[in-house]
């Protein structure tokens, strides 16, 4: 649990707060599972600090710096990371939906199997972090540093990549990536037009209708019973 002294004086002023941290470097402040969500921490120095499983929910960390910070399972949904420092930050499973890490520099950070949907990083320079099982979906990394990022397993679903830089491997790796999810969609549209195809063959030779799917469709109540209707309509 956090430290209650030093979640007070984080509360009460960045500038008492920093203060304090210069004062007394030797000292690795504990903020697991604190809340500090709403706060604004514009500027604030957390560096090293164990935010692990913290609540930073909507919380303001424009120009903070948290180099080498855990942040490992932290919800940081709706924070704002403009410039932020997070240099070799330990963000693993974090949750940061809706967030705004825009020109931040996440160098070196591990974000494996963090969750940074609906988000954006532009301009942010993720160079050498660990992007991992990392979910991205339709987050912006327009013109972000990914050079030497490790993008294995990450979700790059609907991802705006415009003027992202990458390393040669990683413009290979994504282009198959992409095409292996073509032949998957491929594949499951074709097995999902089969089902429906063995679905009205079934249908029609129960019922000897021979019109097509979607004009017998809205008559099928009258034909069969209640259950089989929901049934195939559930199905499809």
């Amino acid at each position: 649990m956090a430290n209650q002294q030093q979640l007070n004086l984080l509360r009460q002023s960045v500038v008492k707060w920093n203060q304090w941290r210069s004062e007394n470097p030797e000292i690795i402040p504990n903020l697991r599972k604190a809340n500090l969500s709403q706060l604004n921490l514009v500027g604030a120095n957390l560096d090293y600090v164990n935010l692990e499983h913290a609540i930073l929910v909507n919380t303001n960390l424009s120009n903070a710096s948290l180099k080498k910070a855990n942040l490992s399972y932290a919800n940081l949904a709706g924070v704002i990371c403009f410039k932020t420092i997070l240099f070799q930050a330990n963000l693993t499973n974090a949750l940061l939906i809706n967030s705004d890490l825009s020109k931040a520099n996440l160098e070196e950070a591990n974000l494996s199997q963090s969750y940074i949907v609906d988000s954006y990083l532009v301009k942010t320079n993720i160079a050498n972090a660990n992007l991992k099982g990392c979910n991205l979906t339709r987050s912006y990394l327009t013109g972000a540093n990914l050079m030497g990022v490790n993008l294995q397993e990450a979700n790059l679903t609907e991802t705006d990549l415009t003027a992202s830089k990458f390393n040669n491997s990683q413009v290979n790796w994504i282009n198959n990536t992409e095409k292996i999810i073509e032949r998957k969609e491929e594949l499951i549209n074709k097995q999902t037009s089969a089902t429906v195809e063995d679905l009205v063959t079934s249908f029609q030779a129960e019922t000897s209708v021979t019109c097509v799917l979607v004009n017998y469709l809205p008559s099928l109540e009258i034909i069969w019973q209640k259950s089989k209707l929901e049934k195939i309509y559930q199905t499809l």
